[in-house]
């Protein structure tokens, strides 16, 4: 029969396609599940409610935790498992439901099955407590084994949804050990510590304190195995390599009340059973040691003396219960039911979000909270602490697979692995988060806590009270909870007055602190009982240590009467030290009472068994027996009190009682070892005392004398009489004082001289000899007494007697005692907080009193501390036990004052609230700190006195000393306590650390320093500079000085131009600011005058050579000033460096405008003051001659008016450097011979030969243009001699004047020395090679006959240029774009090449010695040279080679040679080829360095010399000039000189030049136009009238288009042109008599030769135009009128009164202007703005200013003071030059683009520039742009054009 198909599981095979689902349907939804689920939630919380409220819940709690659990598993669809199935199935893969039930249903199962199986531990320790002293008996107990196999099925079944918890996996493995299956004990430990990483590729650590203890325990577990092979394997390596500490240890089992019998290999026995049957139980009602009591009492009145064994039976109490449980945040029910206030303190969950940070689980993080309650107690009374840890877990935790891994689902993930997953999503907690706030602070603290133990330790400090403190805040550094860890009483007083602030005591502390007043009632007020520590004993707790003492019992076989006589030995010991409620008293007697003689046999019994010398152990009986002696003289007391109603026969046996127990203690203490001090004998003493006076039969003498023997002890009568004396008021001897006070205070260090006689062997004289013997070895009675008295008296006392004796030695200002007695007050503080009756006050006095203290404290620190930094004597006296004790109680006082920086951290990283800035609390935190600056300030000074002491300990005492101020610094500086005490601690860490001169890396320690004193920054070290929140004070001068040497031996280690960009520069700025202007003196003023008149002064020949060898010295004294010591560390001079670095380190090459000078002078009076003060530093002479040397560049480099007008101040600086030069060579003699002599900044050679290279290129320079030996001529400076013979004075010269040959020999050897210390410096041979040139161009004639013997030859000349070639060809090749060095290269052609034109060395010698070159042209292949004309074919081609590697054309030198071999200046210009040579030449240069406008390209090229350009620009224009004369070119030449008028600053000898270039200019005019000179003058006959009739008529001739072709005219025209443009720069005659003649030709052109005769004049008709009309006149109409008008032209006797000779040559000049204007100007500028555009690119404008002076933009004056201002022409309109655009310095520079096109289109001519760097090289395009000025100053070109 088949079953019936359901159509609802089929599906329909076709769908409609035009029919869309609806998309919302409402599906109905299951709830059941859910509900079901939430249901089983809320049973489980009430079965954990249950669970939490002690033992007697356990019943319900078993009830309703299987209805959870029924509930769950049938929901899971999985009921749990009996264990021989071992593990139960995974759950089925389903898809991932985190925020539904598919996430909590897990989680809750887990949760529920562990917590369960923990419930069942606790009920079976609940059941073992009666057996926990035999714990073997579980072993046998059939429903402990089946309660233990029921809770390790639960952990199998909670292990299967979290495989991953290595608490539970310890759990279960100790239940399976105490289930004897040491197979499943050694499986649980391998599954708590599975690893998911490698072992064998990388050590593994434990990640959890719980894998740690499962290591450890599967360790011993496998040692009992010896299981050798199972123990190496590498998981097992760090549990090998390391040993678990003891106080973990003990919390290493899980469940330490079950026993574990697979701790060893040896089989269990069972117990045997006693004989005597079972155990009596005493039961006891509450856990008290009164009611255990009482129990005995009455279990003696019940059962009598019975000999079975005992049992003691104690309640259960709720308060000891462990239990330990876990809730998952996710199993909180928002609508759960109202719990009680203590399940609800258990089973609360945080309601937090996910995302903040939660505390790590408790089971796994931390220790079982069973194995230690107390800390659990402690823990939850945390602040922080106080709620409950959450779980936190993830899917596969929760046994929910992953949705990707689907076919690994069932599979367990390691700890590991998940842990990698989720790290990125996981969020800081709070506790890691606080944590990581105070890892560098706690960080601090420990290096300084353990460096300042180091110290002490090595220092021979033992007191291990000190060592045990220091080594208690160096825990606190690892603990987050720090200020509870602590343990000293007084530190934990001032923690609860921080935390507790009460603002009453916090006063004490912050007022001024009333000192005593050194009187007698001062005395007597601290003297007073009442005054006294009142020592408050602290009541019984009736439970501690009772239920240790039962399982003690239970574990043994006890008798009644054993317990009696232990509870009465247990109760011993605290009956000295606590205070017994009355009802314990009570119950004690009884006891003893009920068991007196049980109890006495038994004490004898102990007695008699004692070993010899245990006094311990005899001391405790005795204790003992003291105690019932006590006891039975209280219970005596009272029932003879005389309102007790007891009978006699009672009172007979009470007495009885009390003696014999009396006689009990006697004998016993008869048989001790008494101390003096015994407080144990006192009491017996006073015991006896009373019970003698008890007893009524006893002899009052005998009484009277016990009480006066007792009263002697503690009698002050003996001490009065030595105060009395003391404070008298009129007592007023400071040495008595010291006499009386320092035997009491001080007896160590008191010695009294004792006689000793001594007879000789021959029985002469007897000699008297003394003997000093310590005080405390003689001391008197009476001194003793004193001793004991301030022994017990209060503290206030002894200060105020120590005080007292400070006082007198004050006053004697024996400052080193008086700091001795602070010290010891200090000391006596300290050993009062640390005494054992401190905490035994009462709490509100005891902080009263701890405040007044520790004000005390402050106040004597900050006096110690006075001495100690200020009197170099107050450590005198301190011997080595006095230092070591004063140490110890200054680390003390750290460690105290500690506390409070540990509050403060706790405040800063949000742990307490923040105090309000102006709160008395916060007033209270601000003391403490300056409490502790100063604790540490002191500590360091005595420190330093020990390490100093004992230099055989440290061998780097200066280092150990900066580690320790070090320390200290950055606790106090992370904590912003820097500015405490004003900043005492880093003021005396900066003198320290200046005065130790030995510390490594001092700079990092100073450095702090200075940022936070005053905000200075060194810019050095390796630890970075941090903001310790202090505020920079404003440095003083002293403090400045003091730094001097310090910060210049950082600044010699660095690089200048480092320097320059460093913190440092601003550092050394700031001090120089501090230091000031240094006072002139009378010292300082001589030797600043002879400086100044040795600058002055002329060179010397002699001198030069001289200071070769170091013997040329200048007379200066010695200067004392403040300002000599920075002086001798070379403060002014690193100044001046820094001056000048700055000034050179802006590239020549990189700048567009002259540099500012102020850095050079500023660096040169710095200088000058060095010099003063330390003459003979051979680098501050040779710096200060670098600054003359720029100055003399920058007054030279960017314009050429100073070369021209003010050569005077050019000779200056020039002379000034060469006497520094001079002064460094001679000083450096000494340094070179012994660099230590001198502290340079520069401490290597290389400045001394840069030194040497630089003066070589001084004194070659000042010999050449355009210097031209001006500095070592001296003509002005001759002196009157008297004559030999006769009265009469005459003038001479001091000394010769220095030639130029021996300039070149002097240079030539200084750049020899360089060339030592620089071989690969091509300059150094380069200039050899130059200087060796010019001294062989010498004329022989002109040399003395040394020099002649001594010239060089070809030979040494050319081996000189080839040694160049060598070292250039030597060097590295340029980069890409960058163009050879070349210099050399040319200079060997243009040497080879002179030396061939003057004969000394022929062609063919010449060209083979040029083929070697590595430039030459064809290397390396023979030419053959026959001619002169191959010679300079083959010259030109070697030219154009090196043409060829200058890419950016840069060699302007070598186009000019190319030049000067096409065409000689010499040749006679008549000539036909010289025309053509001419031409050629002019196209060479044409090519490359003038365009055709005439503008002159030329670059200055790296290696020119300043001042060298515009020598070469003048000599290119005379040159160009010269080449257009002989080609006829006037158009080119007037270009040219359009271009260079306004170019005056760019020339060297500009005047010349321009009166050079415009006499060719005029000379080329009259060649052109034919004008010649007129030898007579034409206008001699003609008068004034007659001569400005002329000129009107010419003036209207010249704009008839006759006129056009009249070269006269033209020329005249130029003529006038040229003379606007001279503006009087020369003496305008030239031009004047061109004007002249072209209009004498222009009148002589229009009057005929013959003069015709006066004819009657020409009527004017109407048909001729008027010659103002719109038609001008004609030619022939002119002429005429000019022919028939006779007597006004040439004069008549109407006119007679005008004589012809009144046409001044003014007159002619100024008519003639007036004609050119008529036609607009021929090939001049139509305007003068048209002239100002055409002045090409970069051109100088002129402004005018005022009559014959022109001043340009560039700045300099361009009309020569000889002008003349004959002409009236010679005024220039004011708005000449109005439209004159801006201009460059130097006509040389290339045009921009538009420019150029500007010019293009003004002119309509193509202005081509000769192109200089490449235009496709950016490189070379930018070094192009750049102006001529701003090349390199050095230059080694070749000069020989210069002689041409």
């Amino acid at each position: 029969m088949s079953r019936p198909t359901d159509i609802s599981q089929f599906k329909a095979a076709f769908s409609a396609i035009n029919v869309e689902p609806e998309e919302n349907i409402d599906e109905e939804v299951d709830t059941t599940k859910e509900l079901q689920v939430d249901d089983a939630l809320k049973l489980f919380q009430n079965a954990l409610r249950l669970h939490s409220q002690g033992p007697q819940f356990f019943d319900q709690a078993s009830d309703a935790y299987i209805k959870p659990t029924t509930s769950v598993s049938k929901q899971d669809k999985m009921a749990p498992l009996p264990l021989d199935l071992a593990f139960a199935p995974g759950l089925p893969v389903v898809g991932t439901d985190v925020d539904g039930i598919g996430s909590t249903l897990p989680q809750t199962l887990y949760l529920s099955y562990k917590n369960h199986g923990q419930f069942v531990l606790d009920r079976i320790k609940q059941r073992a407590r009666p057996v926990l002293a035999n714990k073997d008996a579980l072993l046998e107990d059939t429903a402990v084994q089946d309660d233990a196999r029921r809770a390790l099925d639960d952990f199998c079944v909670a292990l299967d949804r979290d495989p991953s918890d290595a608490e539970l996996w310890r759990k279960a493995a100790r239940v399976a050990a105490f289930l004897k299956s040491a197979r499943i004990n050694r499986y649980s430990l391998e599954a708590a510590i599975e690893l998911d990483d490698d072992p064998t590729v990388d050590d593994v650590e434990p990640p959890s304190l719980a894998e740690g203890f499962a290591g450890e325990q599967l360790k011993q577990q496998l040692q009992v195995l010896d299981d050798e092979m199972a123990l190496s394997h590498p998981i097992m390596k760090p549990f090998q390599d390391k040993e678990m500490p003891q106080y973990l240890a003990r919390f290493m089992d899980p469940v330490p009340f079950l026993p574990n019998p697979t701790k060893t290999l040896v089989p269990s026995t069972a117990p045997k059973e006693r004989s005597e049957g079972t155990r009596l139980d005493i039961p006891v009602v509450k856990p008290s040691w009164t009611e255990m009591g009482r129990a005995i009492v009455q279990f003696v009145a019940e059962e009598g003396f019975s000999g079975r064994a005992i049992s003691v039976q104690l309640p259960e109490t709720d308060g000891d219960e462990d239990v330990q449980m876990e809730i998952d945040m996710q199993l909180q029910i928002q609508d759960s039911s109202p719990l009680s206030d203590k399940s609800t303190e258990t089973a609360k969950v945080e309601e937090t979000p996910i995302e903040k940070p939660t505390v790590e689980e408790a089971a796994t993080e931390e220790p079982s909270a069973a194995a230690e309650p107390a800390a659990a107690n402690e823990s939850t009374g945390k602040d922080r602490r106080a709620s409950l840890p959450t779980r936190k877990r993830s899917q596969s935790t929760a046994g929910i697979p992953d949705a990707q891994d689907d076919e690994a689902a069932d599979l367990k993930r390691s700890k590991r692995t998940r842990r990698r997953d989720t790290v990125a999503e996981e969020v800081m907690d709070s506790a890691t988060f606080l944590a990581s706030q105070l890892q560098p602070l706690q960080a601090a603290d420990q290096n300084l806590f353990q460096t300042t133990k180091n110290l002490l330790e090595n220092l021979g400090v033992t007191d291990q009270v000190t060592l045990g403190r220091i080594a208690e805040v160096l825990d606190t550094c690892a603990s987050d909870d720090r200020t509870s860890k602590v343990q000293n009483p007084a530190t934990i007083d001032l923690r609860d007055s921080i935390a507790n602030f009460d603002e009453e005591i916090g006063d004490v502390l912050l007022n001024k602190r009333d000192l005593p007043e050194l009187s007698l009632s001062a005395f007597l007020e601290h003297a007073k009982t009442g005054a006294q520590r009142v020592h408050e004993v602290p009541t019984f707790d009736d439970s501690t240590g009772l239920r240790e003492f039962a399982d003690r019992l239970n574990s043994g076989w006890n008798t009644i009467h054993d317990v009696a006589y232990e509870y009465a030995k247990a109760l011993t010991s605290s009956y000295t030290e606590f205070k017994w409620p009355d009802s314990l008293k009570t119950v004690a007697v009884d006891v003893i009472n009920q068991l007196e003689s049980s109890i006495n046999d038994l004490l004898i019994h102990d007695l008699e068994s004692l070993k010899e010398g245990d006094s311990q152990a005899l001391a405790d009986l005795s204790q003992m027996a003291q105690m019932a002696f006590e006891l039975q003289l209280d219970a005596y007391d009272h029932v003879t009190n005389p309102n007790s109603s007891a009978d006699q026969a009672i009172k007979l046996e009470v007495r009885g009682r009390l003696d014999r127990w009396m006689n009990t203690a006697i004998g016993i203490t008869r048989q001790r070892n008494i101390e003096p001090a015994d407080a144990l004998v006192l009491r017996f003493l006073w015991a006896s005392v009373a019970a003698t006076t008890a007893l009524k039969d006893t002899p009052r003498d005998h009484v009277l004398n016990c009480w006066h023997s007792l009263q002697r002890e503690i009698s002050k009568l003996t001490t009065m009489d030595f105060f009395l004396g003391l404070f008298q008021e009129e007592t007023g001897d400071p040495v008595s004082v010291i006499e009386s006070l320092e035997p009491v205070l001080n007896p160590e260090g008191v010695y009294i001289s004792i006689p000793v006689d001594e007879d000789k062997v021959n029985g002469d004289a007897v000699k008297s000899k003394q003997h000093k013997q310590p005080i405390t070895e003689c001391a008197s009675q009476e001194l003793m007494d004193l001793w004991k008295f301030l022994k017990s008296s209060n503290t206030e006392l002894r200060l105020l007697l120590w005080s007292r004796l400070g006082e007198a030695y004050g006053k004697i200002q024996y400052t080193t005692k008086q700091f001795s007695c602070f010290l010891r007050s200090i000391e006596t503080i300290v050993a009062d907080l640390d005494a054992d009756d401190y905490p035994l006050t009462p709490d509100e006095p005891r902080r009263s009193m701890f405040m007044g203290l520790l004000k005390a404290i402050d106040d004597l620190i900050i006096q110690s501390l006075h001495l100690a930094l200020n009197d170099n004597s107050s450590f005198d006296i301190i011997d080595e036990d006095h230092l070591r004790s004063s140490m110890s109680a200054l680390a003390k006082v750290s460690c105290l004052l500690h506390v409070a920086a540990m509050y403060e951290d706790e405040v800063r990283i949000g742990m307490r609230p923040t105090p309000a800035n102006n709160s008395p609390l916060r007033s209270f935190l601000n003391k403490l700190q300056e409490m502790q600056v100063r604790a540490w300030s002191l500590q360091y000074t005595m420190l330093k006195v020990g390490i100093n002491q004992h230099s055989d300990l440290f061998p780097k005492p200066e280092n150990d000393l900066a580690d320790y101020l070090a320390a200290v610094h950055q606790v106090l500086g992370l904590r912003k306590c820097c500015k405490s005490s004003n900043k005492i601690f880093l003021k005396m860490m900066r003198v320290e650390l200046l005065k130790q001169k030995n510390i490594d890396n001092w700079e990092d320690y100073l450095g702090q320093v200075l940022y936070d004193l005053h905000g200075l920054k060194l810019g050095v070290g390796i630890w970075e500079v941090q903001d310790h929140g202090c505020e920079p004070e404003n440095l003083e001068k002293r403090q400045a000085l003091q730094l001097v040497e310090r910060v210049t031996m950082l600044a010699n280690r660095m690089p200048m131009k480092d320097l320059l960009k460093s913190d440092l520069k601003t550092t050394i700025e700031r001090m120089q600011q501090a230091i000031g202007s240094a006072k002139s003196s009378p010292q300082m003023a001589h030797n600043l005058r002879n400086y100044s008149e040795y600058l002055k002064a002329p060179i010397h020949p002699l001198h030069l050579y001289q200071a070769l060898t170091g013997s040329v010295d200048l007379d200066a004294v010695t200067i004392n000033t403040p300002e000599s010591a920075p002086a001798k560390q070379g403060w002014f001079f690193l100044l001046g460096m820094i001056a000048l670095t700055k000034f050179k380190g802006v590239d020549l090459n990189r700048r567009q405008t002259p540099g500012a000078t102020d850095d050079l002078r500023i660096g040169a009076t710095y200088l000058r003051l060095q010099l003063q003060y330390t003459p003979d530093r051979w680098d501050a002479w040779f710096r200060l001659a670098e600054c003359f040397d720029y100055e003399l560049d920058e007054s030279v480099l960017w314009t050429a008016d100073k070369m021209n007008k003010e050569r005077a101040e050019l000779v200056k600086f020039q002379r000034n450097a060469i006497h520094s030069y001079i002064m460094a060579l001679s000083h450096s003699y000494a340094w070179a011979s012994n660099p230590a002599i001198l502290t340079s900044l520069e401490n290597d050679k290389e400045a001394l030969y840069d030194m040497f290279h630089e003066f070589g290129m001084r004194m070659y320079s000042s010999s050449r243009e355009p210097f031209a030996m001006e500095p070592f001529h001296h003509s002005d400076h001759q002196r009157f001699f008297i004559e030999a013979e006769g009265t009469g004075t005459y003038k001479k010269l001091l000394h010769n004047e220095m030639s130029d040959y021996q300039v070149w020999k002097f240079a030539a050897h200084l750049f020899r020395k360089a060339m030592v210390g620089k071989p690969k410096d091509w300059k150094n041979p380069y200039m050899v090679a130059k200087c060796l040139w010019k001294m062989y161009q010498k004329s022989p004639e002109q040399l003395d006959a040394k020099n002649r013997r001594h010239r060089p030859t070809v030979q040494t000349v050319l081996n000189a240029l080839e040694k160049t070639v060598e070292v250039v060809a030597s060097l590295p090749k340029p980069r890409h774009g960058s163009d050879p060095i070349l210099e050399p290269h040319y200079k060997i052609v243009s040497v080879v090449h002179k030396l061939v034109k003057r004969g000394d060395l022929t062609a063919q010698e010449a060209a083979d010695l040029l083929q070697r070159q590595p430039y030459a042209p064809d290397r390396g292949r023979e030419v053959t040279i026959d001619n002169t004309d191959e010679w300079d074919d083959y010259v030109i081609r070697c030219l154009k080679h090196l043409r060829d590697k200058d890419k950016s054309n840069w060699q302007h030198r070598i186009i000019m040679r190319h030049a000067h071999i096409l065409y000689d200046e010499d040749a006679n210009t008549s000539n036909v080829g010289s025309q053509l040579s001419a031409r050629a030449a002019f196209m060479v240069l044409r090519e490359s360095m003038f365009t055709k406008t005439m503008v002159m390209n030329v670059w200055k090229c790296d290696a020119e010399r300043p001042g060298r350009h515009h020598v070469y620009t003048e000599r290119y224009i005379r040159y160009v000039a010269q080449l257009l004369d002989v080609m006829n070119d006037r158009a080119n030449l007037e270009a040219v000189l359009r271009r260079i008028r306004k170019k005056g600053a760019d020339f060297y000898h500009f005047t010349e030049l321009w009166q050079y270039c415009v006499l060719l200019y005029v000379k080329l005019l009259r060649q052109t136009f034919h004008i010649t000179p007129i030898e007579e003058d034409a206008f001699k006959t003609l008068s004034q009238e007659d001569f400005d009739i002329v000129g009107e008529h010419i003036t209207d001739w010249a704009t008839t288009p006759a006129a056009e072709a009249n070269p006269a005219l033209d020329a005249m025209k130029e003529a006038v042109e040229l003379k606007k443009l001279n503006a009087n720069l020369m003496k305008a005659s030239p031009i004047d008599d061109l004007i002249t003649d072209c209009y004498a030709a222009i009148y002589l052109h229009l009057k005929p030769d013959p003069i015709p005769p006066p004819n009657p004049p020409i009527p004017v008709t109407d048909s001729e135009p008027h010659p103002n009309g719109n038609h001008p006149p004609s030619a022939d109409l002119l002429r005429s009128k000019l022919l028939l008008e006779p007597p006004t032209v040439l004069g008549s006797s109407a006119r007679g009164q005008n004589s012809p000779m009144a046409v001044a040559r003014t007159d002619r000049r100024s008519t003639a202007s007036r004609a050119t204007p008529a036609t607009g100007g021929a090939r001049g500028w139509d305007s003068p703005a048209e002239y100002t555009a055409q002045g090409g690119a970069g051109g100088a404008g002129c402004t005018a200013r005022g009559g014959n002076a022109y001043y340009c933009e560039s700045g300099c004056w361009c009309v020569h003071d000889s002008a003349d201002d004959e002409s009236d022409l010679s005024d220039v309109p004011a708005d000449y030059e109005d439209d004159v655009p801006p201009s460059l310095l130097f006509p040389n520079l290339r045009r921009s683009v538009g420019e150029r096109h500007e010019h293009e289109d003004e002119h309509g001519e193509d202005d081509e520039v000769e192109d200089g760097p490449e235009a496709g090289d950016k490189e070379g395009a930018t070094e192009s742009a750049l102006p001529l000025h701003q090349m390199e100053v050095d230059e080694t070109e070749d000069e020989e054009e210069e002689d041409e």
